[in-house]
Order: C-alpha cells, then sequence, then structure tokens
C-alpha cells in the first residue's frame, strides 16, 4: 500500500467555514477514537463493495479526509466517512485524517451525515427503509420551518398585509418541501407520499419498511397503507406478519382504501379487510 494514504498534514488555526462553523484542525486520529453518528440512517458497505473502497483507498490513498465532531469523552463522531473509516480498518491502518468540527448542534451533525450521503449516492440508489428514514428526518425539518415562518410572520413588516406586491413575492417563494424534493431528485407528490408512510407509528413503520425491501408490496401499497385509519393499518399488517408468504396486490389495497374513505366514522372490521387481502405466492 502506498504512504501516501496517511500524508502527514501540519496543524494550523482554526478557519472558517461557509457555513460559519469553525474548523478545529485536519488531523490525524486514532481509528480507537471514532464512533458512528448515533443515528446514523444509512447502510454501510459491506462484503466485496467495501473491498473494493478499501483496494481504492490503497492504490491512490484517501483523497478526501472524513468529517467529525468531538465528544466530551475525548472520541470523535463520525459525520462524513463512515465507509472509508471501515475500508481503511480493513486495510489494518490504526489512523485517518479528520476535519475536525465543533459547536455543530445534533441537527446541524445530522444535516451533514445526509447530505454527505446525498452527495455519494442518489436518493433513488436507496432502499426503501433508508428512503423513508431520511424522509422522516427532513419531515421533522419542515415542521419546525413551518412553526417558525408562522412566528416571523407575526412580526414581519407591518406593510406587508396590506400590499399586494410582498404578497405575491411570498406566495412565489419555494416551499421547504419543494426545495427538499428537488434536492432529492423526486417529485414534490411523491415527496408527500414518502412523507404519508413516515408519519406511522414507528412499530407499523418498522415492519412496512421490511416488507418494502423484501417487495412484499410496493410503493403505491405502503402509502394507500398509510392513508388508512390507525386501527385498519394495524390489522393488515399483523395479517402478513403472520402470513409470510402473502403478498398484497395494489388492487387490492385499493379497495381497501376506497372501502375505508367512504366508510365514514365506522372502522372496516378485521373480517372484512381478511375478506378482501389476496394471497400470492412468490
Amino acid at each position: 500500500m502506498k504512504n501516501g494514504l496517511f500524508t502527514p498534514i501540519t496543524k494550523r488555526k482554526s478557519t472558517q467555514e461557509s457555513t460559519g462553523h469553525k474548523i478545529l484542525n485536519v488531523m490525524s486520529i486514532a481509528l480507537s477514537k471514532l464512533v458512528p453518528f448515533a443515528k446514523h440512517p444509512f447502510l454501510t458497505y459491506e462484503g466485496e463493495r467495501l473491498e473494493k473502497l478499501a483496494d481504492s483507498i490503497s492504490i491512490g490513498g484517501l483523497i478526501s479526509p472524513i468529517t467529525v465532531r468531538p465528544n466530551i469523552d475525548g472520541s470523535y463522531e463520525i459525520l462524513s466517512g463512515h465507509n472509508r473509516v471501515e475500508a481503511v480498518k480493513l486495510l489494518g491502518q490504526e489512523k485517518i485524517n479528520a476535519i475536525v468540527m465543533e459547536g455543530l448542534s445534533d441537527k446541524e451533525a445530522e444535516r451533514i451525515v445526509i447530505e454527505s450521503n446525498l452527495n455519494q449516492q442518489s436518493f433513488a440508489d436507496w432502499k426503501y427503509s433508508q428512503q423513508i428514514r431520511i424522509i422522516k428526518i427532513y419531515n421533522k425539518y419542515i415542521q419546525e420551518n413551518s412553526q417558525q415562518g408562522k412566528r416571523s410572520d407575526l412580526t414581519a413588516d407591518p406593510t406587508y398585509v396590506h400590499t399586494e406586491h410582498k404578497s405575491a413575492d411570498k406566495q412565489t417563494r419555494p416551499k421547504t418541501r419543494d426545495k427538499i424534493s428537488k434536492q432529492l431528485g423526486i417529485s414534490a407528490t411523491v415527496f408527500e407520499r414518502y412523507r404519508s408512510i413516515s408519519k406511522l407509528d414507528d412499530g407499523i413503520l418498522n415492519s412496512l419498511c421490511d416488507m418494502l425491501d423484501e417487495k412484499r408490496l410496493g410503493f403505491m401499497a405502503a402509502y394507500r397503507l398509510s392513508q388508512l385509519k390507525h386501527g385498519e393499518t394495524i390489522v393488515i399488517i399483523n395479517f402478513l406478519k403472520s402470513n409470510p408468504e402473502a403478498k398484497l396486490k395494489g388492487s387490492t389495497i385499493k379497495s381497501l382504501y376506497d372501502k375505508s374513505k367512504n366508510s365514514k366514522d365506522n372502522d372496516l372490521t378485521a373480517e372484512m379487510i381478511k375478506e378482501l387481502l389476496f394471497l400470492e405466492p412468490f
């Protein structure tokens, strides 16, 4: 392996990034001091894919340092570079070059994790379970921005409500949702469907994500399930969990959705739902 993998870097004074956060320095950090991001929503490379990355680093060196933030216990939390760390471990190295950032809130750190992964892979490359976890995080940001927007409206220019020109500017301003959907490379409509799925309770959502990844149901079927009443969704999920060979046809979910939508206050009973479920072996 080339010696260039860990070219010594002279420590430099703290500088400011465009985000306004300090870079303490670029330094070589022992792998034993690194810990993964606490809520890392992505799967790391394994097997052949990890070996290819290790081979690339072995030949050309580590081109880009990883990004970390310091913990109070002296360890460093990885924000960008989880796969590079695993590849370097595979090569038997003990240290890795890293950009150390301080003053990051958990939310800011989370954004770095997500956006660094988006720079490496497209949204479409991820499994449904990964996609939905990311949408769940972004949905939280949208809700926070919405609340901030309401508060800022109260303190905005008092002439705003009296000026049509200002009102038109406000209406044409891109929504947070539209900005995010554009960044992910999906339409606003598809983004809203993902949001609907991501709002399900964690227990139901985890089961639904597994079934999506296993191709036991399609994306639109999952969206329709998210539109059902809570009790109805639970009945269907439990049915699928207890019948591993079952998968749902889109037409069946559409029928359930239509019946639920037209049932007003009365939930579909478990018996009614099971009558409409169609077993289809893999």
